[in-house]
């Protein structure tokens, strides 16, 4: 059911664009993406702080993928982009001899939808400001190794959905290579405390039709869930492909 709810805003985007398609441009652009991840949450025992590097996660079987699908015509486009991340962190736990390591499994499903307006074109740049919506998935499975104390672990997870607004920029630096950078920032009372992504990405032309990119990406989550202060952000190198229609 999750999977459905973040996966609404990309159809809803697609057939508002089928509408009108013979008027329409599209571009579709997977990505794979190796972050590492910081998750900081709150237990009795006071606040759990886990890390795992970029290292960590190229040898481990967890993994990120994104995905971003812009329709657009004219001035005004429609943007939707796709993070699915499933990750694990081990450290030796902050509470002494109580536990001897703490693992926490942080599965993310994060879906944005923006209105994109372009308020700035020429031959070299393009700029976008863009407001929507961040639809969030998270779940978080913290466990404690014995110690002195006999093991623990509790669950964490909930759904919500955060206003977010941002803005795009993108620069040709030559015939063939290009620079963009995207940034968005949201929030609020019912979702959220505080959420905040940005992404630079260097790109190559390779047709008319496909360019490939590479770049980093850092997204950030601050959120009360059962009672228990989370704090994720991942953060890490990409490596992308677009095809434009």
């Amino acid at each position: 059911m999750k999977r459905m709810m973040t996966a609404l805003p990309v159809v809803a985007l697609a057939g508002a664009a089928q509408a009108q398609e013979a008027d329409w441009t599209f571009t579709l652009s997977p990505y794979i993406w190796t972050p590492g991840a910081a998750t900081s949450v709150d237990t009795r025992f006071g606040t759990l702080d886990a890390e795992a590097g970029i290292d960590d996660v190229l040898s481990a079987t967890e993994f990120a993928l994104m995905g971003l699908f812009e329709a657009r015509r004219g001035r005004w486009g429609l943007i939707a982009d796709l993070v699915y991340s499933d990750l694990s962190e081990s450290r030796d736990t902050p509470f002494g001899k109580l536990f001897s390591q703490a693992t926490v499994e942080t599965e993310l499903v994060a879906a944005s939808a923006y209105v994109a307006y372009r308020f700035q074109e020429n031959d070299r740049t393009a700029a976008d400001v863009m407001a929507g919506v961040r639809s969030i998935s998270l779940d978080l499975d913290v466990g404690l190794d014995p110690g002195l104390l006999p093991p623990r672990s509790f669950d964490l997870g909930e759904s919500w959905v955060d206003p977010v607004v941002g803005g795009r920029f993108r620069v040709a630096l030559s015939d063939r290579w290009f620079a963009a950078v995207l940034a968005d920032f949201g929030g609020s009372g019912g979702g959220s405390d505080r959420t905040w992504q940005a992404v630079g990405t260097l790109g190559y032309q390779i047709s008319d039709r496909w360019s490939v990119q590479g770049g980093w990406r850092r997204l950030s989550i601050e959120k009360e869930i059962e009672g228990r202060d989370v704090d994720l952000e991942l953060d890490g190198p990409l490596l992308g492909l677009t095809a434009r229609f």
